[in-house]
């Protein structure tokens, strides 16, 4: 499993989108500006979390981003797996992955990544935006 950036920023976002917004939306300007994210980056993150409904956008003026749930319905494994891709939770040692590995086979330490990442995907699925409190 792999953690980037993109899941950082995406938790920073929605922790201004709650904090900053108060109900109302909150543009992706002043998410970027006040969290120094790159504004094209966000726009990519906001689409990723909107897709997976997990905010929602308001159009026209005074626009942007509300949360569309709950902050207790969204969990860390919502977001985690709204921004990033299948390649980053599933490592060359995933069993089952024959790619990239002469070893594969009679190679044990694949079964160890597996239990690893089975605990923290249960982990982040157990936490929420309310748990972690992301709001103020």
């Amino acid at each position: 499993m792999n953690i980037t950036l993109k899941t950082e920023y995406a938790l920073r976002a929605l922790q201004e989108i709650v904090n900053s917004g108060k109900g109302k939306p909150i543009s992706r300007r002043i998410i970027a500006d006040r969290q120094k994210i790159s504004e094209h980056f966000l726009e990519k993150i906001c689409l990723d979390l909107k897709k997976n409904n997990i905010v929602k956008s308001v159009m026209g003026p005074g626009g942007g981003f509300i949360v569309s749930k709950k902050l207790k319905d969204i969990s860390l494994w919502d977001v985690y797996t709204s921004v990033e891709s299948n390649d980053n939770w599933l490592s060359n040692c995933y069993p089952g992955n024959k790619n990239d590995c002469d070893i594969s086979e009679k190679c044990r330490v694949k079964d160890i990544w597996f239990v690893f990442n089975d605990k923290v995907r249960h982990i982040m699925k157990s936490l929420t935006l309310q748990d972690i409190q992301i709001d103020e």
